[in-house]
């Protein structure tokens, strides 16, 4: 059950809307100074200053962990055994402890974003957006920070700092409406600032302002008179020269002289980002073969105003070439969608920051943008749903990856890289790419090295074609070797690549990488199914039964059976022979000898655990 914890007032747990708040006093203070400091190390020495003011009584370190260990409680989870759902986690650590605060559960977090959200605004010259988001910012304030606890040296750092950061959003967004000609509404709120924080030159300058805009000039003078002898009597000094300006201004009658109020953030105009965004990696030089997956893609892609966005979700082995049919697929139709062209890597970022890039393409790179994935997948939906844009996400694992980066105009499409199969439901095509054959391999292969030596030397072309098994990752690491010692024949490298020990370090040239494409899949897999393709994926020989599984994973059949659909789900294996015409009968298998060499490097790893699998259970996803 989700946690709320708030400082900005007086100090409140709420877990479920019912509140848990700790009364003993010193068990508050390390609450709050753990909350203020929440993902971040408080040291010890900090929590015991805290409590004691620098004089810790003999029994100080256990009488702090009495306190940790009441709000572990408070908390229901510790650091280490916490699980996945727990909202608020107690860690320990070296030198001190943390409390690790999702998003949203503190309102500090709120605050502070909606405070930097407003200050990007006002930097874009929105003024309006950002009055409404300075104000949302305020607005999360209950009163004086932790106005309920007695804090000691550390804690009172903290809410002077709190203070402040209120302060500066209150002063900010005082410009930001006197600048919208709000000056009659704020006369109010800016007096009982003013009597609030009698010497603050900055509002009451701002008081100054509404007031005189207001027509009512004598009481601006009288507030500048009233804070000149504050300031005299209580600090020795006379206004700014800002204020100073400001009140000969209204001595002279306020005419066009008027200074406008002073800014702390410079104001830029409201950006026009004509350009539309075009991320999507450069097509290839040539692409070979395909010619029936591109058609249909081509077709589903260019068909026009839809329902809903096409998703064309491609999948296929490891080194098959996934990627590079998302990307010379898009290149392809991109003139369709003249209003951008975006691209995520989903092995390198997660879906916030992927949306945020997409956003800032769009709107721009000073765009401010909300941190929640849910806030800014809906703000990408709304730009989207009048455009025509093509969205191309790369190494997807999961439906909860892709959803947020489905665009919602009826003229968008996505084109989906799976690293397994994926079941998103908006996917519209799925395309099934197979190993290339001996015909379509030798193309490749000419297209990187050149023909003429290929022709120098087809009977070793024609083998090294084999021995890639037609993925085009593996030819193209073997080309680029290749191209990058001009004076090897095509027969030396697969002399090389015969050995069976050798081939995967010759087919490895910067990131086209056989090993590492399949590990990157071998590493989707829960635990034991990790064990299983090392194990399976050894044997030797051609398709395997599920009789064969079995006794080599030391499972009865129906427990073979699912590992194996599991392993062809992460695209580590592949279904060898078509469906029994007895349909209680089982499949066979196979492994790609490529495959099957990582499998066996895995082993000498020592992936390879020799124990009992223990899969009496099989309905748990275990992705991860």
């Amino acid at each position: 059950m989700n946690i709320q914890v708030s400082v900005l007032g007086q100090l409140e747990v709420l877990r479920g809307g019912v509140a848990i708040t700790p009364s003993p006093p010193k068990l508050r203070q390390v609450l709050a100074l753990l909350a203020v400091s929440a993902n971040s190390v408080v040291r010890v020495d900090e929590l015991m200053a805290e409590l004691w003011d620098g004089t810790p009584p003999p029994t100080a370190t256990t009488t702090l962990q009495t306190y940790v260990s009441h709000l572990r409680k408070l908390f229901g989870a510790t650091g280490r055994n916490a699980p996945e759902s727990a909202s608020v986690v107690l860690h320990t650590h070296r030198v001190g402890y943390s409390l690790t605060m999702p998003p949203g559960t503190l309102d500090v977090q709120r605050f502070t974003e909606l405070a930097q959200r407003g200050r990007g605004e006002l930097e874009n010259g929105l003024l309006d957006e950002a009055a409404e988001s300075l104000r949302g910012a305020l607005a999360v304030w209950r009163g004086p920070a932790l106005s309920d606890v007695d804090p000691g040296p550390v804690l009172r750092g903290h809410v002077a700092r709190l203070a402040e950061s209120r302060a500066s959003v209150t002063d900010q967004r005082m410009e930001v409406e006197l600048m919208l000609g709000r000056h009659h509404q704020l006369i109010g709120e800016l007096t009982t600032l003013a009597e609030a924080h009698p010497t603050h030159e900055g509002l009451h300058t701002k008081l100054m302002l509404a007031l005189h805009r207001s027509g009512r000039r004598s009481e601006a003078l009288r507030v500048f008179q009233r804070l000149r002898a504050t300031l005299v009597d209580r600090l020795g000094l006379e206004p700014g020269p800002e204020l100073q300006r400001l009140h000969r201004t209204l001595l002279n009658g306020g005419d066009e002289t008027e200074p406008a109020p002073p800014l702390t953030t410079q104001v830029r105009p409201a950006p026009s980002w004509a350009e539309p965004p075009a991320q999507l990696p450069p097509d290839l030089p040539s692409f070979v073969g395909r010619a029936r997956e591109l058609a249909e893609a081509e077709a589903l892609l260019t068909a026009g105003p839809q329902s809903a966005p096409p998703v064309v979700s491609v999948v296929g082995p490891p080194g098959v070439g996934k990627s590079a049919f998302c990307t010379h697929v898009a290149n392809r139709v991109r003139t369709r969608f003249p209003h951008g062209q975006l691209y995520a890597d989903l092995a390198e970022t997660e879906p916030e920051e992927a949306l945020a890039g997409f956003l800032r393409a769009i709107r721009g790179p000073n765009t401010p943008l909300p941190t929640e994935l849910r806030e800014r997948s809906q703000l990408f939906r709304s730009w989207t749903v009048q455009r025509k844009v093509i969205v191309v996400l790369d190494n997807a694992c999961s439906a909860a990856q892709i959803a947020p980066l489905v665009p919602s105009g009826q003229g968008c499409a996505v084109l989906v890289a799976c690293r397994r199969r994926v079941p998103f439901r908006g996917a519209a095509l799925t395309v099934d790419l197979a190993p290339l054959g001996a015909p379509e391999s030798l193309e490749l292969l000419r297209s990187v090295i050149g023909a003429p030596r290929v022709a120098q030397d087809p009977g070793s072309a024609q083998t090294l074609v084999e021995l890639c098994g037609g993925l085009p990752l593996a030819l193209l690491a073997a080309a680029t070797r290749l191209t990058l010692r001009p004076h090897w024949s095509i027969g030396r490298l697969t002399d090389r690549l015969v050995s069976e020990d050798q081939r995967l370090r010759e087919l490895a040239s910067g990131k086209l990488d056989v090993r590492a494409s399949v590990e990157a899949n071998f590493r989707l897999l829960a635990g034991r199914y990790r064990t299983a393709f090392v194990r399976l994926g050894s044997l030797p020989g051609g398709p395997i039964s599920v009789e064969q599984a079995a006794l080599a994973l030391k499972v009865d059949e129906e427990a073979a059976e699912a590992v194996l659909e599991r392993l062809v789900e992460f695209q580590l294996a592949e279904v060898a022979s078509a469906e029994p015409a007895d349909h209680s009968a089982y499949f066979r298998y196979r492994f790609h000898p490529l495959m099957q060499l990582a499998a066996r490097a895995l082993a000498a790893a020592g992936v390879l655990d020799e124990r009992p699998l223990g899969f009496p259970l099989l309905s748990a996803p275990g992705d991860r």
